[in-house]
């Protein structure tokens, strides 16, 4: 037991690494944990220590337990710190104080969280969003925050980077409606009790967009334009006609996506940095650029000799069947294709190589796109959106539709892909107009 001297009286309490500087109880390392390079160096501790004077002693806002809860929080920083000591596997492992920054520092350091489990891409993602998060509130503690935290944050995160911009929703979306849930929910699995209460509040809260804010976004936003048969026929063609191995692999790579109804990333497939180490694991036909692994994308030999294509996607591991003959433009752009070529990566650079690097295959499509007359507006990432549509507007059924896309339901394919138009309207009011004449010879 040490005595400690609070609003001037002597309160007797066990906990290492305890000390009151300026009046405040900070919680400090020992002098070899510093000297090692343990972090944090000290640690604010936010409790009520506000003491009043009671016929039966000391007590703290009436209550002792505040006082015990410091204690034991104390405590439980100084036995992480000796593991740390005793263990060098994580002597680099991230230390949570309390704070929101240092939730994602151990959601992106500790060995075992579910971000090392994401595709390459999607930590990416993640990353962007925690970079912002911790830039915007790194120091703001989990037992403070509330609802109002979060609509504050939304609304913040909302507003344009600079005076007149563009309103940011999607990164106030992205934020705080999709990250910080997943941080949160990494909170629960290493015990963090306040985390389920901040769950359950993001579960209940509506973040909603002002009326006004909507508007000027939508008025001021990006075009993007759903690519149609006649924008993915305008790229074939062209990627034929230059006849170089990035404009076949284009014009391949679209056919695919727009005719498959497949995403760009299940054409040209995606790199993974492989620790020095594990190269010498890999099989013998492994494409290894700079230390990254490829991870395949669509290779001719998943659909020759037989025509018959089989595969994954990349996101959620769903199955489809194409039988390939029955599209005619992936057809096409497979007859452009030399026989001798017919091997490995269907999109490959000038080198043969797949595409390496983010914005390698944009710009060998924007190249080719907008050489073929095809407006900026239709991206390549919305040519599987387009062939959904196309579907839709030819009178597939849903469920067709949804198997075609790979969907494990209807749901999403309803929500994300079929766009509301004209054309069923326009085909219930034709039957509507054909019954009436049955039913007036009736």
């Amino acid at each position: 037991m040490r005595p400690f001297v609070l609003d001037g009286r002597s309160v007797e309490l066990s906990a290492r690494g305890l000390k009151i500087k300026r009046g405040a109880p900070v919680w400090v390392p020992s002098d070899e944990a510093i000297a090692r390079g343990y972090l944090p160096r000290f640690t604010a501790l936010h409790f009520d220590l506000s003491l009043e004077s009671r016929p039966d002693g000391i007590a703290v806002r009436g209550e002792r337990h505040e006082l015990d809860r410091m204690a034991a929080y104390c405590e439980r920083l100084w036995l992480e710190m000796l593991e740390w000591l005793g263990s060098p596997e994580i002597q680099n492992t991230p230390i949570f104080d309390g704070t929101l920054g240092s939730l994602i520092r151990c959601y992106q350091g500790d060995k075992h969280s579910p971000y090392r489990d994401l595709q390459q891409s999607t930590q990416k993602c993640y990353a962007d969003w925690c970079r912002t998060l911790t830039r915007y509130a790194p120091a703001y503690r989990l037992d403070r925050m509330d609802g109002r935290t979060f609509r504050k944050w939304f609304a913040d995160l909302m507003a344009p980077a600079e005076p007149g911009g563009l309103p940011r929703l999607r990164l106030a979306k992205a934020c705080v409606k999709q990250m910080l849930p997943i941080l949160f929910g990494y909170g629960v699995e290493i015990g963090l009790d306040v985390c389920v209460k901040l769950r359950t509040i993001l579960q209940h809260i509506e973040l909603r967009v002002p009326t006004k804010t909507r508007d000027d976004w939508n008025a001021r936003k990006p075009v993007r334009m759903d690519m149609d048969y006649v924008h993915a026929e305008a790229i074939v063609t062209e990627g034929i006609r230059r006849n170089t191995r990035r404009s076949l692999s284009v014009a391949i790579g679209v056919a695919a996506q727009f005719e498959f109804t497949i995403a760009q990333i299940d054409v040209i497939g995606w790199w993974e940095k492989v620790a020095p180490g594990k190269t010498r694991d890999m099989p013998h036909d492994a494409i290894l650029i700079d230390g990254e692994l490829w991870h395949p994308g669509l290779r001719y030999e998943d659909f020759l000799p037989d025509l018959q294509l089989d595969m994954k996607r990349s996101k959620n591991g769903r199955g489809g069947v194409f039988d390939v003959e029955e599209y005619p433009l992936f057809m096409r752009a497979l007859g452009a294709i030399p026989a001798d070529l017919r091997t490995g990566p269907v999109a490959i650079d000038e080198h043969g190589h797949p595409f390496y690097g983010r914005k390698a295959y944009h710009n060998a499509y924007r190249d080719v796109a907008q050489a073929a007359g095809v407006p900026q507006a239709v991206w390549n990432m919305r040519a599987r959106h387009g062939g959904a549509k196309e579907a839709d507007n030819a009178g597939a059924e849903l469920s067709d539709i949804a198997t075609h896309l790979q969907h494990a339901n209807t749901a999403t394919t309803r929500k994300h892909y079929i766009k509301a138009t004209a054309e069923p309207t326009r085909r219930v009011a034709r039957l509507r107009v054909a019954s009436r004449g049955k039913n007036e010879r009736a």
